[in-house]
């Protein structure tokens, strides 16, 4: 029984549609490899610092945590000598996602379509900007500038 559904996996997997795809795949990454046959999806190119380029897809209607959830699924495939206990959490608090350097995705419950991406784009890891909490001192009723 094992060796049959062993043997029905290789002959999926030896499909051209579905040749691509990488050793660890799971239900997402057939689900894009299919919509990308239908052309639903949005291809991207995560540029980061030393010239490395990471192809990434998302559905035509993905939102912003969707895509932050294939990036990271990109870059712990691109770079096998990451440390396990990497926090992801940390980095998206410190970086979001842009394009172009100029286009911030910083509201992850946005679809993609609202930041205008578009297909073959580059997507980059920018520094997050941060906007204090804390409330404006009161000035002195005096107080000239």
């Amino acid at each position: 029984m094992l060796e049959e559904i062993h043997d029905l996996i290789q002959d999926l997997l030896g499909d051209p549609l579905l040749a691509d795809l990488p050793e660890d795949i799971d239900s997402e990454d057939v689900r894009c490899q299919i919509a990308r046959a239908k052309g639903h999806v949005i291809d991207l190119t995560l540029v980061r610092p030393p010239d490395n380029k990471i192809r990434v897809c998302v559905l035509h209607n993905a939102r912003v945590s969707d895509l932050q959830r294939v990036v990271t699924k990109a870059i712990k495939r691109a770079t096998p000598d990451l440390p396990r206990a990497y926090s992801w959490r940390s980095l998206w608090r410190r970086y979001c996602l842009s394009i172009g350097g100029s286009i911030r995705l910083s509201d992850p419950n946005r679809l993609l379509v609202h930041y205008a991406v578009k297909n073959n784009d580059n997507i980059h890891l920018t520094k997050r900007v941060r906007v204090s909490q804390r409330p404006a001192k009161k000035r002195h009723k005096n107080f000239t500038p």
